[in-house]
């Protein structure tokens, strides 16, 4: 018997993909590529030298960072909004992709020309009116003006802020995104003339996770212990609040255990308190009213205080123990949000002292930080002594309003040829020849 031998076509090799993904540029480590020669003396004689517009300078510079790096759709919309913001037009232009050129103006064109013909980041440079415009015009410069740190504050402290709230995840990816644009243009060497203004915006964009995360924290641990307990003492309508304690557990103050509370702190913190209470037995709330605050100086309890409050927690048993509490010094300011709001008048004149120092729990105070702005609800008493009763917000130390947030959504007006309504107008008249044959019954 013979073995027939089949010759077998070799298989096709079927190509190995790399299972690497490619560079986005938000990698933890990344690092830019080195540049050739040429590259780079082009860059110092051609795109970025100094006697070159900064308007130029940064305009392309940003074209080619958005060409540089793969942006997935989140963190190009954050992007956009970030350039908008700073007065950069990202509006997205249609019919306007390399697709819609031409093969021959392709062939004929530099890398450099088909960047601009394709780029939806543009600075205006037209005469238009520059009080309807909400980008920036150089044409019209006293009505701009370039602040890296103060855009990457109002971008990641209110701009942001109002559209997802505290979402830390959010957050972290827009200060990454801006972090990120602002480290190409100092690698690059874009604009020198403005290094020390982006450091700082660098140094917001650190502290935008930091603190946004601390603000989430001071909300989960309100309200303050040592606040509600003044409330059931000295606020008509609190006689019982319920607190969440440092465990976690929820407790209802009560009358005796508020003054066992206050009178420890007190007498702890504020010994001028304690001895003019101690004077009159019948101090009572005379004010309250709604304020906002700067931070200037944050005092944590020392361990000798710590060791006196333990003390007293050791042979007060029956009540819940007291946290350590410390003291924090504000100052009186306005916080500008774009709203109109009057200032709201009390119900006495009060000599309102350049600076305040108020008490809350170690727990919140740690999370605290210089320059924070707080708005807060303040009761002021017959002693001369204020506390906080509840608080209304907190903004971030790099908190900064900008103006352009107003024009967040103009459009320009369109002249209509049609005429406006007028009370000449009969709405209710009956025209039979705009009536349908169809609709008309016959007798």
């Amino acid at each position: 018997m013979v073995r027939a031998v089949v010759d077998e076509k070799k298989k096709k090799k079927k190509k190995k993909t790399s299972g690497k993904k490619k560079a986005t540029g938000f990698e933890e480590y990344f690092c830019e590529p080195p540049m050739t020669p040429a590259e780079h003396e082009e860059e110092k004689t051609v795109i970025y030298p100094p006697h070159r517009s900064f308007v130029d300078r940064i305009e392309d510079c940003i074209q080619r960072y958005r060409a540089r790096r793969r942006l997935d759709p989140e963190r190009e919309r954050l992007f956009s909004q970030y350039l908008t913001l700073g007065g950069i037009d990202a509006t997205v232009r249609q019919f306007q992709s390399s697709a819609k050129i031409g093969p021959e103006t392709l062939e004929d064109s530099s890398k450099t020309a088909i960047r601009e013909m394709i780029a939806d980041d543009v600075i205006h440079r037209g005469d238009e009116d520059p009080s309807c415009s909400r980008f920036y015009n150089p044409n019209f410069p006293e009505h701009w003006e370039v602040d890296f740190t103060g855009i990457a504050s109002g971008f990641l402290s209110e701009h942001l802020v109002s559209t997802v709230g505290y979402d830390i995840e959010m957050i972290a990816m827009a200060a990454d995104v801006v972090g990120n644009f602002l480290k190409y243009v100092t690698h690059h060497d874009v604009c020198p003339e403005y290094e020390q203004d982006i450091s700082s915006a660098l140094d917001v964009c650190e502290r935008a996770v930091e603190e946004s995360a601390s603000i989430l924290a001071i909300w989960d641990r309100l309200p303050s212990h040592f606040a509600t307990c003044l409330r059931v003492l000295k606020c008509e309508g609190d006689d019982e609040q319920d607190i969440i304690s440092a465990e976690g557990v929820s407790e209802t103050v009560t009358h005796p255990h508020a003054v066992n509370t206050v009178a420890a702190v007190a007498s702890i913190l504020v010994p001028e308190l304690a001895k003019a209470a101690a004077a009159q037995h019948d101090w009572k709330v005379v004010d309250t009213s709604s304020h906002s605050f700067e931070i200037c100086k944050i005092n944590l309890p020392d361990d000798a205080a710590k060791a006196k409050l333990q003390a007293i927690n050791l042979y007060s048993p029956k009540y819940p123990n007291i946290e350590a509490c410390g003291t924090f010094t504000a100052n009186w300011i306005t916080i500008e949000d774009g709203w109109d709001r009057p200032p709201l008048r009390s119900s006495i004149p009060l000599r309102v002292p350049e600076e305040i120092e108020f008490v809350v729990e170690e727990s919140i105070l740690s999370l605290l930080k210089v320059g924070m702005k707080l708005t807060l609800e303040v009761c002021t008493t017959s002693v001369g002594w204020r506390f906080i009763k509840s608080f209304k917000d907190i903004k971030p130390s790099y908190y900064t309003f900008l103006p352009q947030e107003l024009m967040a959504g103009f459009k320009h007006p369109i002249l209509s040829e049609r005429p406006g309504p007028s009370v000449h107008d009969d709405q209710d008249e009956f025209n039979i020849n705009e009536v349908p044959m169809g609709d008309v019954d016959e007798d």
